[in-house]
């Protein structure tokens, strides 16, 4: 766990908890993934959600949140409704607490799917000085963060499933889940395991996250394990690793 200097916690395997209100958030569960990528010919291996509808459990022990918002993404397109089991895994993860919902871009039916299932859907979710969406809109994301920044909050979003590529002493890669921040803004990662991300280190300043804010600007910090730990400032992992986005070295 890393607590921003707000008081929020950044939690593995990848949510954001607020102990003033309870409120935990999570982003892109992308339920159904594996068997979407399936359908369009990937031969990956049987896997169901279980897995991720068990992340959802764990972090309601672990923090015992009164109410959990998932910030979009919740399935991976709209074949995933067609079967019960999706929706019925996610609502037991859920079960006996507040849940809210904000469909994002994959969720396309989601809403109409939830309709009477005891689960407040919306576009927006705000508590104590903070708002919730799922981020996919840069010119409103944008708005969001400068209203946050107002207000003394944040706008918290998913969408963008920021990552970052840790190299050891031996050359060895690895790409890991991370968090995002600077002032009036955190961007989760993905709750999935089966995504692992876009590298922050190669964002697209035009349709990345840092269209919305700048790499100076931005802490990061990744999961490893059960621990979140930072990792510092973008532009100065940018720095370190020699690497910049392709965009940028055009310019």
């Amino acid at each position: 766990m890393l607590t921003l200097d707000d008081g929020l916690r950044c939690v593995a395997p990848g949510g954001l908890f607020d102990p003033a209100t309870r409120t935990l958030v999570i982003a892109d569960v992308h339920a159904g993934y594996v068997r979407a990528l399936q359908g369009r010919g990937y031969l990956l291996p049987s896997v169901d959600d279980r897995e991720l509808f068990a992340r959802i459990a764990a972090l309601r022990a672990a923090l015992d949140p009164a109410r959990v918002v998932i910030a979009g993404d919740v399935v991976h397109g709209p074949a995933a409704l067609r079967t019960r089991d999706v929706l019925d895994g996610l609502l037991a993860a859920l079960a006996g607490c507040a849940a809210v919902i904000l469909p994002g871009n994959h969720d396309r039916g989601l809403a109409a799917a939830l309709a009477g299932r005891g689960v407040t859907v919306g576009a927006r979710w705000t508590f104590g000085p903070h708002a919730v969406v799922h981020g996919d809109d840069l010119p409103a994301l944008r708005d969001e963060r400068a209203r946050a920044v107002e207000r003394g909050g944040r706008v918290i979003l998913g969408h963008y499933h920021p990552a970052l590529v840790l190299r050891d002493a031996n050359g060895s890669r690895s790409k890991v889940m991370a968090f995002a921040w600077a002032p009036g803004l955190v961007c989760l990662p993905a709750l999935t395991p089966f995504a692992r991300g876009s590298d922050l280190v190669l964002d697209d300043a035009a349709t990345g996250l840092t269209a919305a804010v700048e790499a100076s600007e931005l802490e990061t910090a990744v999961i490893i394990g059960a621990r979140v730990v930072a990792t510092g400032r973008l532009d100065r992992l940018r720095a370190v690793q020699g690497r910049v986005p392709a965009r940028r070295r055009r310019a």
